[in-house]
């Protein structure tokens, strides 16, 4: 493609040299080989891509978007714009020619739940033999083949990268999570969205946002009218049992298919639900006088809500409610979500990610209705760096008021000295002297601990890391699994 091409729908203020040039790829990283590539100069929040255009050149961009000229050589081209990261997307959607515009797309956004939500979207899709790709911070995939993510939302290189392999692979749909960063950081700009799906939403990432009016504002921009050139959208799939799902579907032009397990009036209610630690079953209303028995492996009351999500986006298709059974009893689980660990010494072990004070809310109350009575509810959690420091306390409240025993451990202290992430917990237990808590630094260890101190039928909750195989420190990153520390134990 033509660097002149690339350019259509850009407010440029400068341009100097050719735009005669052939564009081979679009870059924001400098490092490596990049032949023929424009590389954008983006400005983060801890480094300025400007710094790292000459670098660039050398590796083989040809062309440079800039917001200043910098000094380079005259023969590459340099493009100035008011603000390289909002015109990336148009970049990426010029480059690969709008990918996302060949297939169904669907967005999920929200506090908690979202992972869950396109796994059992995909599942159902894959039952009515549709072949489909899907975005999520576990697991990524082109029909079934692994691709691998560095964070929840890619970037915009990476997701047109992406569908345009999609495309290619005659998808024909998609799902994806859409976190409240990226749509601040303009990632998910000018995909084309078939629907939109709002969770829930509650504390978190207010290291970033603030405070819950600009995190709320910022998962909101995908629901309004006056983004849709951004965005597009043509149905909303939203849960009315959240304040925030209230307020975005008063505000909403899209088509809005609301779920719920208490307003009678939702487009899709549960009712008659049995949950246990072997799965849920329930009774599915939709469009008031239609009826459907659901059985799904998953347990908690937080996957009944995945599962109306589920049920609603997939309706909105004209999935046939045959294959919406199919697929939500096929979706077994997902790594690091209510994770169950059978071990042969009659423990019970869940692993979930729950990193949010209404997350870990949830689980320790999912896990308090299936727990035997007599037994105890053990809870093993810390919270991580250089991250919200206000949800700590508040954590540490929710875990003494819910678990019978907890042990307050480490997480991913990144530059963040652990023992003072759990001191900070521990402001939420009433009084250092009670008997319901300790505090142990080395996560292994207090795994273990747990492990050793538990009964026949306890359940012990390891929350945090979920799927994660590693933990951040200030100066190196460790492998380090869950899952792992209780099998091993399970194997002694």
């Amino acid at each position: 493609m033509k660097l002149k091409e690339l350019l259509k729908g850009i407010r440029v203020k400068k341009i100097t040299g050719s735009t005669k040039l052939d564009i081979k790829g679009i870059t924001i990283n400098s490092k490596g080989e990049m032949p023929s590539t424009v590389f954008v100069s983006i400005v983060g929040l801890e480094k300025d891509g400007h710094d790292f255009a000459e670098e660039a050149i050398k590796n083989g961009s040809v062309a440079v978007f800039v917001q200043k000229i910098l000094d380079l050589p005259d023969c590459i081209p340099q493009i100035v714009v008011n603000n390289c990261r909002e015109i990336l997307p148009i970049l990426c959607r010029n480059f690969y020619r709008n990918p996302s515009r060949y297939f169904k797309l669907v967005g999920v956004t929200g506090t908690n739940g979202k992972t869950t939500t396109c796994f059992l979207i995909n599942s159902i899709l894959k039952s009515a033999g549709f072949k489909t790709s899907i975005i999520t911070t576990v697991q990524s995939a082109i029909d079934d083949k692994l691709m691998t993510f560095d964070r929840t939302t890619p970037e915009s290189t990476d997701l047109n990268r992406f569908f345009d392999k999609s495309r290619n692979e005659n998808i024909d749909s998609a799902c994806m999570e859409v976190s409240s960063h990226s749509i601040v950081l303009h990632r998910v700009d000018y995909l084309k969205f078939d629907y939109f799906v709002f969770t829930n939403l509650s504390q978190d990432h207010l290291d970033y946002h603030k405070n819950m009016e600009r995190y709320f504002n910022a998962k909101k921009k995908l629901f309004l009218k006056e983004n849709r050139d951004i965005y597009g959208g043509k149905c909303a799939v939203i849960n009315i049992d959240d304040s925030y799902g209230v307020n975005i579907k008063k505000y909403t032009d899209l088509n809005v298919i609301s779920f719920s397990l208490k307003d009678r009036k939702a487009d899709i209610i549960a009712s008659n639900i049995k949950n246990s630690l072997s799965g849920i079953e329930m009774n599915i209303n939709y469009y008031k006088d239609q009826q459907v028995k659901i059985y799904s492996p998953l347990c908690g009351y937080f996957n009944i809500y995945n599962i109306l999500a589920a049920i609603g986006v997939c309706i909105g298709m004209g999935i046939e409610i045959g294959y919406i059974k199919e697929g939500i009893k096929k979706m077994s689980g997902v790594k690091g979500r209510f994770e169950k660990i059978d071990l042969d010494k009659d423990i019970r072990v869940i692993v979930d990610y729950a990193h949010t004070p209404d997350g870990l809310e949830n689980v320790l109350k999912t896990a308090r209705t299936i727990l035997k009575t007599g037994n105890k509810l053990i809870s093993v959690f810390g919270c991580g760096g250089d991250r919200d420091r206000l949800k700590r306390k508040i954590m540490g409240k929710i875990s003494s008021e819910i678990a019978d025993f907890t042990i307050i451990t480490s997480d991913n202290p990144r530059t963040e000295d652990p023992q003072t992430i759990i001191n900070m917990i521990e402001e939420g237990f009433a009084g250092k002297q009670s008997k319901k808590y300790m505090k142990e630094i080395d996560r292994e260890k207090a795994i273990v601990t747990a492990l050793d101190m538990a009964e026949e039928n306890d359940i012990i909750l390891i929350a945090g890391k979920g799927h994660e195989d590693y933990q951040d420190f200030k100066d190196c990153r460790i492998h380090f699994s869950d899952q792992e520390v209780v099998r091993q134990w399970g194997n002694k």
